[in-house]
């Protein structure tokens, strides 16, 4: 049978469940179809069938190999509570020192050791309580079923007589309190080194983003500049060009000023009195082709 999922913190992915159980994995196998099972589940399920649990191919115990690393090491990361949590346990431990925990987890429920060996009746009276292990000490100092209580009401932890049993304190106690609050601290400081953990690969998944987002963004501004880089040297071009015209034209007009006054110096012929015929057609003035070309050249300047 795998880990109850109750007993987890946080979301478990459904691919660290056994296919048979439904719990978390406990010392999982892998099918060649890779589905994943508990090792007592799969042993127990191929006593009376040679098929997969879950897609029905044919399986046999030799096909079993072990889970994939990945899925190994994120089984191992999955944060599980103590199983003695009903007896006070608050731990909170990852899945892979979960035993190591339980084996020394001083809320673990131990059977009292007194035999209830009598030295002047020589019988056994054995004593049926189960007690923490962290109470152990302290129960055994006051234990009925204890061999060589004395009349006189003396522990046989530190030796000292003290009218009340219930109240002994005794050095075992104060040690078995001190491997507690030492085991207590070593499952805190494993909790808060994968907590930490957790947040710096949080904090470095998002300096990459944050990267890949500034990367972008830089791109984004260098086609831009180049894009108005090159606008610019069209607007330049432009405007060089408008420039080259510009000076084209105040040269025409200065030219067209000079014929102008060329023109103007010279004697005008007579005017017939006549009136020309009707027939023919009538000769351009120079003087006044010479007006209206100075005209549009100054209206093209004006408008340039």
């Amino acid at each position: 049978m795998g880990y109850d999922l109750e007993r987890f913190v946080g979301y478990v992915n459904e691919g660290l469940l056994c296919c048979v159980c439904r719990a978390v994995l406990e010392d999982p196998l892998q099918a060649p179809c890779e589905h994943a099972f508990c090792s007592s589940c799969i042993h127990a399920w191929l006593l009376h069938r040679s098929t997969c649990p879950e897609d029905r191919l044919p399986l046999d115990v030799a096909a079993l190999r072990p889970l994939h690393r990945y899925m190994r090491n994120d089984l191992a990361r999955l944060q599980v509570r103590c199983v003695y949590g009903p007896q006070g346990c608050e731990v909170i431990c990852a899945l892979e020192s979960l035993r190591r925990h339980e084996q020394q987890c001083d809320f673990a429920l131990l059977s009292c050791s007194n035999d209830g060996t009598h030295t002047h009746t020589l019988t056994l009276d054995c004593c049926p309580v189960q007690v923490s292990r962290r109470s152990l000490e302290a129960h055994l100092c006051v234990c009925e079923h204890r061999s060589g209580v004395c009349a006189g009401a003396v522990c046989v932890c530190c030796s000292l007589t003290h009218p009340d049993e219930a109240q002994c304190k005794c050095v075992s106690e104060l040690r078995a309190e001190l491997h507690y609050l030492r085991a207590e601290l070593d499952c805190k400081v494993e909790e808060v080194r994968h907590e930490m953990e957790s947040r710096l690969d949080s904090q470095r998944r998002h300096m990459v983003q944050k990267e890949s987002l500034l990367k972008s963004e830089v791109d984004d501004l260098k086609g831009q500049l180049s894009r108005m880089m090159s606008d610019v040297r069209v607007l330049l071009g432009a405007e060089r060009a408008r420039k080259q015209e510009l000076e084209r034209a105040e040269l025409e007009k200065a030219e067209l000023l000079e014929l102008l006054k060329k023109e103007g110096l010279r004697p005008t012929p007579p005017t017939p009195t006549a009136t020309p015929p009707a027939e023919g057609p009538r000769k351009p003035n120079p003087r006044s082709s010479a007006l209206d070309c100075i005209k549009r050249k100054t209206n093209e300047v004006a408008l340039i």
